[in-house]
């Protein structure tokens, strides 16, 4: 048991290092996202901070249906309004756990309905990262739906081969729940401590959580994997 633990860690102690190296200084990113961070419109901060729960609620279900709205603006602007006292933590908390679910199941029941040869003909999404997606699933299941939840450009992508795959769908939506749990308290958690200077939660986010999600990520998976062999 021990020996899991360590082998999975130093794995993982690896694996973070080696994003951080390519991804946390620059110098290799998920370049959409960065345009789409950098180009959101000024309205949507606007529209969380009037609209409050019930547009981040409508904002996290478009962005978990794979729309380009980038999670990691809204939710760290939530924190903030949060710590302003403008929202209620539980209430945004909630807003933004279900709204993921909700957009989540919209990505499952089109993987169920027309299957991933009908997504791929129709060019939904871009075919590099759908086919990403698809290897995920087929190697880890329910646990893949679990922690791409808290990977920036799969988050959102792995909920088409779940319902392609005909996962079961309470199963599917425990798991997402989980993942998008997690990755929305982080979030919104950096957005409340740094308060008014929340945009920084954007660097912080590609700089280090995702290095280090991919880190967990990775050692979980490892752990699983000498789980099975033994």
């Amino acid at each position: 048991m021990l020996n899991k633990t360590l082998i999975s860690s130093a794995v993982g102690v690896v694996a973070f290092v080696l994003s951080y190296a390519f991804y946390g200084e620059g110098n290799i990113g998920y370049t959409p996202l960065h345009s789409l961070i950098v180009a959101i419109p000024v309205w949507t901060a606007k529209a969380v901070a009037d609209g409050g729960v019930v547009v981040i609620f409508a904002l996290m279900a478009l962005e978990s249906s794979s729309l380009p709205i980038p999670s990691e603006v809204i939710l760290p602007l939530s924190g903030y309004l949060v710590s302003l006292g403008k929202l209620n933590l539980y209430l945004v908390l909630l807003a933004t756990t279900a709204g993921s679910i909700l957009g989540s199941l919209v990505d499952y029941y089109i993987g169920l309905l027309i299957g991933l040869e009908g997504i791929q003909k129709r060019k939904l999404i871009n075919e590099k990262n759908l086919n990403r997606a698809i290897e995920w699933f087929k190697k880890y299941g329910a646990y893949a739906v679990l922690f791409t939840r808290m990977l920036p450009g799969m988050r959102t992508l792995i909920s088409f081969p779940a319902g392609a795959f005909k996962m079961d769908v309470l199963r599917f939506i425990l798991f997402t729940f989980f993942g998008s749990f997690l990755w929305s308290i982080i979030l919104i958690y950096i957005g409340i401590l740094l308060g008014n200077n929340w945009e920084y939660a954007i660097n912080i986010i590609n700089k280090i959580l995702v290095p280090a999600a991919v880190g967990v990520a990775i050692a979980f998976l490892v752990y699983i994997v000498l789980s099975l062999k033994k």
